[in-house]
This record gives C-alpha cells, sequence and structure tokens, in this order.
C-alpha cells in the first residue's frame, strides 16, 4: 500500500515527465527522419517513390516549387490504409503498424508538428506506470517508485517520447511484454499467453529490431522453466501464435523484396575499437544527451553519464543479488543480449547501430528495473546524493528538449525565407529522397527547389538557376552516421556558374547553406 507521501511524489514525477515531454516540443524542427514519418503516414509513399524516380532519370533539372512539395507531407483524403502500406513496401525498411497508427492518428487530430509528435508524448506517458508496474513485480514497491521517477525523467526517455518516431511505442511494448512473461511465469495462465502473443507481434511490426527484446525472453523462460513443461509449452504457444500473426506481413515483404539499399546509412563502418568504445560510452546516453554540448565535450559528458550509472549499479549489485537473484538474471539478459545482438551486426555487417543513441532504447528495457531499485538502494543510505542525481537529471531532460539528431532545415530555411525577400529564388538541394521534402517544409511556398544526387545534376541545376533567378542558394545536408555515404566530395564542389557572386553562408543543425547573387539579374531592393 503507497504511502500518501509517495503518491505525492510519483503524481508529481509523472507532471513533471509530461512537462518536459511537452517542453519545446512544436518549436523544435522536425528532421529528417520524422519527415519518414509524414510520406508514409499521408499514404503518399508511392507518390514521393515515383517523383524520386523521376528525378534520378529526368534529362534535365526537375524545378519543384516549394509549396508543390509541402502536398506529398499532408494527409491526402483519397489515400486509404493500402496506400500506407504501399507506400512503406516501395520505400522504406520499417514494418507498418506506427504508420498505420499515425495514418489514423493525423486523419483524427490534425497534420500538424505538435499533432504528429503528440501521439509519441502519449506513449511516452504510457511507459511510467508500466515501469513501475514492471520493477514492483520484479524486486518491490520501493524499487518501482524510483523506477518511475527515472522513467518519468531520464533525458533518453524524454528525448525518444518527442520525437514522431516509432522508439516509444517499441519501448511501450517492450515494457508490456515484459511484464506479461513474469504474470505467465507466475499465473501460468492462457490469456497473459495470448496477450504476449499479440504484444510481441505488434513489436516486430512496429520495427524488425525489436527481435532483440523477443530473444532474451525467449532465452530466460526456455531456462528458467525447462522442468516446467506446461508454462514452456504455453510460452512456445504464444511465441508461434506472434510468428503466424507476422506471417502476412512477411508474405507482402517477400514478394515486393526488401529494400537493403535504404538502409545503406547504417552499414559501411569498418573497425573493432569503436565499437567497443560505443559499448563503454553507451550507458551515459540514458541521462546525458552530448549532441547538446560542443563535440569536444561529448565523450566527457557520456563518460561521466556511464561512470554514474555504473556506480549506482554495482554498489547495489550485492543487495540485488542476495535478494532477487533470478530476478536480476531476467533483467541483464534483457540488457545484455539486445548489446551483443547489435555489437554482433556492427562487426559482421560493418554496421553503425551502438553508435544511435535510437538503438539503446532496445537495451533500456532491462535496464530500466535494476536502475530504479539502484536509486531506491541508495536513497535509504544518502538521500541528499540520489536528490543531487535527480536534480541533474532533471537539468539534462530540459535540455534534451533542444537537442536535433540530424539534418534539420527549420533554421535554415527560415534564413532563406527572410534573404529571398523580393526575389526570385532557387535552393539547390542534395538529396532527393531525404532532404528535398524537409527543407521545402519550413520554405516559403513560391521559393523554387531543385533537387539533385550526382555531381552532374548539380551542374546543371546551377545553369538552370542561374538563368532566371535572382539569388541562389545552396544547401548541403550533412549525416553525422556516415559521412562517407551520404556526404559525397560532390557537396564540397566549388564549381559555380560565371555572374554568381558569393553573398553569404550559414550553418546550423547539420545544414550549411551558402547564398549566391546572380549578377545577370537586377539586384533587389
Amino acid at each position: 500500500m503507497l504511502k500518501k507521501s509517495e503518491i505525492f511524489w510519483l503524481l508529481f514525477f509523472f507532471i513533471a515527465g509530461l512537462l518536459l515531454r511537452l517542453n519545446n516540443l512544436s518549436e523544435r524542427s522536425l528532421w529528417t527522419d520524422e519527415f519518414h514519418t509524414y510520406f508514409h503516414a499521408s499514404g503518399n509513399g508511392i507518390s514521393i517513390a515515383n517523383f524520386i524516380a523521376g528525378i534520378a532519370s529526368a534529362p534535365k533539372p526537375v524545378l519543384l516549387k516549394a509549396g508543390e512539395a509541402k502536398v506529398f507531407l499532408k494527409s491526402n483524403p483519397d489515400k486509404t490504409i493500402k496506400d500506407v502500406t504501399a507506400g512503406i513496401l516501395r520505400n522504406d525498411t520499417h514494418p507498418p503498424f506506427y504508420f498505420w497508427i499515425m495514418y489514423y492518428w493525423l486523419r483524427w487530430f490534425g497534420n500538424g508538428i505538435f499533432s504528429v509528435r503528440f501521439f509519441s508524448v502519449l506513449l511516452g506517458m504510457l511507459t511510467i506506470p508500466l515501469a513501475y508496474a514492471l520493477s514492483n513485480r520484479i524486486f518491490n514497491q520501493g524499487a518501482a517508485i524510483f523506477t518511475a521517477i527515472f522513467t518519468s525523467i531520464s533525458a533518453f526517455c524524454v528525448r525518444y517520447s518527442q520525437e514522431a518516431r516509432s522508439y516509444s511505442l517499441v519501448m511501450f511494448l517492450a515494457l508490456l511484454s515484459c511484464l506479461l512473461i513474469l504474470k505467465l511465469q507466475k499465473d501460468n495462465r492462457n490469456s497473459d499467453a495470448f496477450w504476449l502473443s499479440v504484444v510481441n507481434a505488434l513489436g516486430i511490426l512496429t520495427h524488425y529490431f525489436y527481435i532483440l527484446i523477443i530473444i532474451p525472453q525467449f532465452i530466460y523462460f526456455t531456462v528458467r522453466h525447462h522442468k516446467n513443461s506446461a508454462a514452456l509449452d504455453k510460452f512456445y504457444l504464444a511465441f508461434l501464435v506472434s510468428l503466424l500473426l507476422l506471417s502476412p506481413w512477411y508474405m507482402l515483404v517477400a514478394i515486393n523484396g526488401y529494400k537493403f539499399y535504404l538502409a545503406e546509412w547504417a552499414f559501411g563502418h569498418p573497425g573493432f575499437s569503436d565499437k567497443i568504445y560505443a559499448v563503454l560510452l553507451g550507458v551515459g546516453r540514458y541521462i546525458i544527451l552530448p549532441e547538446a554540448y560542443r563535440a569536444t565535450w561529448t565523450h566527457l559528458f557520456l563518460l561521466a553519464g556511464a561512470v554514474l550509472l555504473a556506480y549506482l549499479i554495482f554498489t547495489a549489485l550485492k543487495s540485488i543479488i542476495r535478494g532477487y537473484r533470478r530476478s536480476l538474471l531476467f533483467c541483464l539478459m534483457m540488457f545484455f543480449l539486445p548489446l551483443v545482438g547489435m555489437f554482433l551486426i556492427d562487426i559482421i555487417q560493418h554496421g553503425a547501430l551502438l553508435r544511435q543513441e535510437r538503438f539503446w532504447v532496445f537495451a533500456l528495457v532491462g535496464l530500466i528495473p535494476i536502475i530504479g531499485y539502484s536509486l531506491h538502494y541508495h536513497f535509504l543510505k544518502n538521500r541528499l546524493f540520489v536528490s543531487g542525481v535527480i536534480l541533474a537529471m532533471l537539468v539534462f531532460s530540459i535540455i534534451a528538449s533542444g537537442v536535433i539528431f540530424g539534418p534539420a532545415p527549420k533554421e535554415a530555411s527560415l534564413w532563406i525565407n527572410q534573404e529571398s525577400i523580393s526575389s526570385k529564388t532557387a535552393v539547390i538541394v542534395y538529396n532527393a529522397r531525404s532532404t528535398v521534402f524537409p527543407q521545402a517544409y519550413y520554405l516559403d511556398d513560391d521559393i523554387t527547389l531543385i533537387p539533385v544526387s550526382t555531381f552532374q545534376q548539380f551542374s546543371s541545376a546551377i545553369q538552370a538557376a542561374a538563368s532566371y533567378a535572382d539569388k541562389i542558394f545552396i544547401a548541403r545536408h550533412y549525416y553525422r552516421t556516415g559521412p562517407s555515404l551520404f556526404n559525397p566530395d560532390f557537396m564540397e564542389s566549388s564549381v559555380i556558374a560565371s555572374g554568381l557572386v558569393f553573398q553569404a553562408s550559414f550553418y546550423r543543425d547539420d545544414l550549411s547553406v551558402a547564398e549566391y547573387l546572380n549578377a545577370y539579374h537586377k539586384r533587389p531592393l
């Protein structure tokens, strides 16, 4: 039974978690990946794929008004859920469940930035009571209270509760499936087995890497209940039902073919030491998001966060082993096995998964209850220390609302709008698949976009723009994860048509924009 003071603090941090997730929700720029949510949830995936294919094969540069490009980002009443599915199969590497939800969500609640991100906020808030229930079942009520507090204010949890992507839904489903596993283990009810099969099927339909959640569950339950054939049979049956529920989707993927080339950003990063280093720094991501700081300080902040969490957990480990050995085994398997899976993918396939903060969501599920127990353990010994940790987490979570994880065009586009007043303006933007529509979103409707993806298109676009525009802007979108994959040499080319005079430049949020004045056109007043 919760005390009144405990209820008060749970409500306090629940409200704090909501306010943190709402902080700067609409003001922060959408970034490239969030626009893919718009592409597919609008039902325009096929139209965009055809448009991009047309650009690639066009003999001359394609000129597109920003207002025309924005149409692709709006819900189309003529599009159905079948169009959403077809677009994903044609032009994405993710499964469809999140996009199916967002298709209806945007129709019911509008197409604005607040709306497209608020679904993640809602799921992020629902993870708080789920985390409490999971920790209460694994450990005790004291640990559950601090697990809920951590989930409410963790910078990592807050950040991915603000993004219009599937990671908040992944975390919700993963926590729910772990809770159902433990309920099935204790109560052996058919209903728990059934709902486990449904939740895990939906998890795979949300993100293919959700398999990193299912594998440790499978191993744990097999090892833990190898002598209990009745419980094990129900669990295996639930696993088979999940596969059965997934079979229609995988049949569609097999028929249409999986678009491996669309996931090229994740691969092409050989090396071993950087993978080890990513693991050593990774735990710090759960309370610190280093992109909020200058690059020279990034690893220092990550190390500080990792050392702090390691201290909290290891000093409480003896107490956990003494009272909750089997629970600790479950949590450690849910934490380490997803990391091992990603590490192997990174080594074998030259991947960059561990360098991406978002993929650490698959390991966080197992660590959350341990962190909650550790915070409770230290709180009983030194309240001032734990209060300081919680205060620091609150500060980092406030900072997290301003973090941009990739090319985000808002500030650059607003600068272009300001610079192009009363001018015929052309914006040459790389590359058609990922950036032309984000660039258009914040631009004035009458500004012309010229998408390019090769050096030849780049040169032709400059010549085409010089024939009519007063001002020409060259917008280069940079990617941190794989510069060699997404930032080709031609992006740095200084080949400019005669008569173009460099005026100014702008760099922010991984976007570089260079402004040129066309001397053959009358200078605008």
